[in-house]
Parts: structure tokens; sequence; C-alpha cells
């Protein structure tokens, strides 16, 4: 138990640094005009650049991922899949849906294609979780969107700068700033502390002779 603590604090440093590092690549990325997205064979990973789908369309069913909030909001984030111009594939993120509300029909000539290239939705699920390519579901299958779709797949997720109504962005900042999750490390650090401490003083009472 008195271990536990430094397990967190480091895990919140990580996370801190995570943050930091995505939050240096979106300041560059923000700045700079949007370019085509582009197959290419050595592609590095998703780095929050700006890019424009020109000629690209839906190539199937819209996937709601659901338990996606927005500050204390629950609701699903819209994914589709779409081919682009030069034939590959990438997962476009049309906008965020708060549960109760019913899916409107998108007209994908009506979308501004543009947006942020961005890693897949991290979602933490437990046995039983229903991963698939379409509908509701909790998880995306990828393996089976690379299936049912072939061709080359960019990595990540193209997330919409402008979602249509009543659909809302995704928001691309996170919502736990780097200096929250260094905090959060120094609290489960000193909590460490104070137990190794507590500890420390326990056994030495346990050895001192009796009166």
């Amino acid at each position: 138990m008195a271990v536990l603590p430094f397990f967190l604090a480091a895990w919140q440093w990580q996370r801190a640094q995570e943050k930091t590092e995505l939050l240096r690549s979106l300041t560059s990325a923000i700045g700079v005009p949007p370019v085509s997205l582009i197959y290419r064979e050595a592609r590095p990973q998703p780095e929050f650049s700006r890019v424009a789908l020109p000629g690209a369309h839906p190539a199937g069913p819209v996937l709601q991922l659901e338990n996606s909030y927005l500050g204390e909001v629950k609701g699903r984030r819209m994914l589709q899949p779409w081919r682009l111009e030069d034939g590959a594939m990438a997962l476009v993120d049309l906008g965020w849906l708060a549960d109760g509300v019913a899916l409107p029909a998108v007209d994908p000539q009506a979308l501004t294609l543009r947006g942020h290239w961005m890693p897949l939705p991290r979602h933490f699920v437990l046995p039983g979780a229903v991963a698939g390519v379409e509908g509701r579901v909790d998880a995306i299958d990828m393996a089976a969107l690379r299936q049912r779709y072939p061709g080359h797949w960019h990595q990540g997720v193209v997330v919409l700068e402008h979602s249509p109504d009543p659909l809302r962005h995704w928001p691309v900042l996170p919502e736990f700033m780097p200096e929250r999750h260094y905090a959060y490390a120094a609290q489960w650090l000193l909590l460490g502390l104070l137990l190794l401490l507590s500890l420390h003083s326990l056994r030495r009472r346990s050895h001192e002779p009796r009166r």
C-alpha cells in the first residue's frame, strides 16, 4: 500500500509528459495552412497537423463511439470511414452528439473537409464491451474496418474543424492540461512519503521494549 502511490505518481508524470508533447504539436500545427492528406508508406504517426480531404467521399456507415464525454455530458463521437482521392482510407470524426439526440442525416457535400490529424480515441473498456465498425459501439475495431474497406489506411482519425448542427466539434485541446497531471503526481508522491514515514514509525514502535 505504501508503494502504490509512487506508481500512481509516476503514471501521472508520464501523462503530463504526453500532454506537454501534445500541446507542443498542436501549437506548431494550428497556425499552419491545411495540406492534403496523402498516403505514404513511411507516414509518421498522427501529429495533430491540419489536413484537407479534397475529393474524399464516405465509404460506409457512421460508427457511434459511446461514453464520449464533453465536460460532464455523456454522448457519442460520430466516426465514419472515408475514401480519399488517392484511394486511401481515413477515419473521419464528424462531431459529437449528446445522448438522447437522434443522429441526423449528414450531407457530405455540406461538410468543410478540413481538420486535425489525431491519434485514435483510446477508451478503457471492460470485458463484454462491444467493438465494431458501425452503429453504437464501445470501441473501434480497426482490424475489422481494414478488412471491410480494403486499401491503404491512414493511422489515427481526422477530426473536422467544423461540424454540422446538431453535432458539436470534438475539442482538439485536451481537457486536462499538463499542470493538472503534475499536481496529481505531486499529491501522490506526498501521500507515498507520508505512508512510508507512518510505516517506519510503526516498525520502530513495534521493536521498542515494553515496560
